[in-house]
């Protein structure tokens, strides 16, 4: 079927494919408000978070932030596996450290701090621990996260750490146990859906990109993508794909409303 629908409607590219280049991702005005979030993390070097329903462009951010940094200065360090227990945890964060995970937790967790201190203060390049699905990480772990922060009795900033997660993770903070390491967050970002005017502009974004012709999707069709969507944007991509593949079966040239209802209300 990617074949056809390319053929079809001329695209170079399917529309909204997993695979968009990092230079194509986000470009509107409240993902760029929260990428510029993000950038004054690094550059403050704290504890943030980015939290929001699934689908809301999180891991966009994350790989436009990525992309953005100079490696001289920067070491990424991305880990989203995140529903294991505390020793495993600190065994993958060792492995991005380029570090043999062997040992136990007192052992790892060492090794894990000389190694992050080592980069900070003689390479000169500044460690950025991301934490992907981090809603599912044990108040254990999340503990612990301050105290890998806490260089030269708390008077160095060696380490930036993103929690990146669900809405449930904000809940996380509010409990006793969790007091210090929500104190010492930062900066907070939340990703929503987007409003109207930036999912018809999202929606018409992706089909230029990808070689589709311009109104391609009528004005109609794509406010019913939005209204269906709650402007979540895999929502929209997934609505969006299925309207087209109807379109191309119906035999009809453009996108209409009516392609799009007979979609959601499957």
């Amino acid at each position: 079927m990617s074949r056809e629908l390319l053929q079809y409607f001329s695209f170079s590219a399917l529309p909204f494919d997993k695979e968009i280049s990092t230079d194509n991702l986000l470009e509107l005005p409240s993902t760029k408000q929260a990428l510029s979030t993000l950038r004054l993390l690094v550059d403050t070097r704290g504890i943030g978070t980015l939290c929001g329903k699934s689908g809301t462009g999180k891991s966009c951010l994350i790989r436009k932030l990525i992309s953005e940094l100079n490696a001289n200065l920067y070491k990424p360090l991305y880990l989203c596996h995140t529903s294991v227990g505390l020793t495993e945890f600190y065994a993958n964060l060792a492995v991005s450290l380029g570090l043999e995970p062997v040992g136990r937790k007192a052992t790892l967790f060492r090794a894990i701090k000389e190694r992050l201190y080592a980069l900070h203060r003689q390479s000169r390049i500044h460690p950025l621990l991301i934490i992907d699905e981090a809603h599912l990480l044990s108040n254990e772990i999340l503990g612990d996260l301050r105290l890998q922060t806490n260089f030269e009795i708390d008077s160095t900033n060696a380490l930036t750490i993103i929690l990146c997660g669900q809405e449930s993770l904000m809940q996380k903070f509010s409990l006793t146990i969790m007091e210090s390491l929500a104190n010492s967050i930062t900066l907070s970002v939340r990703t929503e859906g987007l409003p109207k005017e930036e999912s018809l502009s999202y929606i018409e974004s992706r089909i230029s990109a990808s070689g589709g012709n311009p109104g391609l999707i009528s004005k109609n069709a794509m406010n019913l993508i939005h209204q269906a969507s709650g402007g979540i944007l895999r929502s929209i991509g997934t609505i969006t794909m299925a309207g087209l593949q109807k379109t191309m079966l119906s035999g009809a040239p453009q996108v209409e409303a009516e392609h799009i209802q007979s979609v959601i209300q499957r």
